[in-house]
């Protein structure tokens, strides 16, 4: 295994912190759920062909035929994701479907500790154990708020499944290719399993307004070329449950931004609930080597 360019733990933290982004963005967009998460994954594919398109096809012929599934599912599994997390923030409120969205660690931690053999010690039990109450607290608002977020938050809740069986096909095969055509090809197959649907939908894909492009190019510049490139990057020096449950984080700031910008109140538990989150992160933290 190669030497990181520098530490991953910073490379997490650049990645939680522009992953704190999206749902505003999205919120801002204005734009159906389906055009905004193929024209995501569409945009970052098309700013990184002409960057690494020459080393794909021999990082693509150095793969088994198995790791050239995992890295297509990997990019199937990120497409519905991306579609299924759009279309929650547009059902619910931000600080909910960020906070459903942290549940997937849990999720992961089950499938990496079956398929990568990924032990859950005392540490990663504890880590979950903090993420599910610190999740509870922050998420437990739309109890309040009524019955009409309750598809909102299914939607982001199989978002999050969607995403931990991404980041376990990921982190099963990101030893063996370069970060560059690894995220080229799995933007790539994100985008083409989205396609379908939009054809279907007929997507206004051409016929968005300007303001909607933008933050749509602002959506695939910051959390995906840079939050989701990073989580990959890191996902070849880190455990898969490590690099996921960085993620627990990323609600805090996407609550606190959604408050000063869209005056969305959240929970009174926030900052228990934020307290957990960070502590589940340093259990997490403890299982890594480096």
């Amino acid at each position: 295994m190669n030497n990181p360019l520098f530490p991953p733990k910073i490379g997490l933290i650049i990645a939680v912190t522009a992953l704190s982004f999206p749902a505003i963005f999205i919120r801002y967009a204005q734009a159906d759920g389906l055009s905004i998460a193929f024209l995501r994954l569409f945009l970052a594919s098309l700013i990184l062909w002409p960057i690494a398109g020459t080393k794909v096809p021999p990082a693509w012929r150095a793969l088994t035929p198995g790791e050239r599934w995992r890295v297509i599912a990997a990019g199937f599994f990120l497409g519905i994701h991306m579609f299924l997390w759009v279309t929650a923030v547009t059902k619910t409120t931000i600080a909910s479907a960020a906070f459903l969205i942290i549940t997937q660690p849990v999720m992961l931690a089950v499938l990496a500790h079956f398929f990568l053999k990924e032990r859950i010690n005392r540490s990663v039990v504890y880590a979950i154990i903090f993420t599910l109450f610190g999740a509870g607290l922050m998420g437990g608002g739309d109890l309040e708020l009524g019955s009409e977020y309750l598809w909102g938050d299914f939607l982001a809740f199989s978002g999050a499944l969607m995403a931990a069986f991404y980041l376990l096909a990921g982190r099963s095969v990101r030893g063996k290719i370069h970060i560059l055509p690894y995220i080229t090809l799995i933007y790539s197959v994100a985008a083409l399993a989205l396609l379908p649907l939009c054809i279907i939908a007929e997507s206004p894909l051409l016929s968005l307004s300007s303001n909607a492009y933008f933050w749509i190019f602002m959506l695939t510049l910051i959390p995906t070329l840079i939050g989701h490139s990073l989580y990959n990057w890191a996902l070849r020096y880190m455990k898969a449950f490590t690099v996921n449950i960085s993620i627990a984080v990323e609600p805090i700031g996407a609550t606190f931004l959604a408050w000063l910008l869209f005056k969305e109140q959240p929970s009174s538990f926030l900052y228990l609930g934020a307290v957990m989150l960070i502590i589940a992160v340093a259990f997490a933290f403890r299982t890594e080597k480096a």
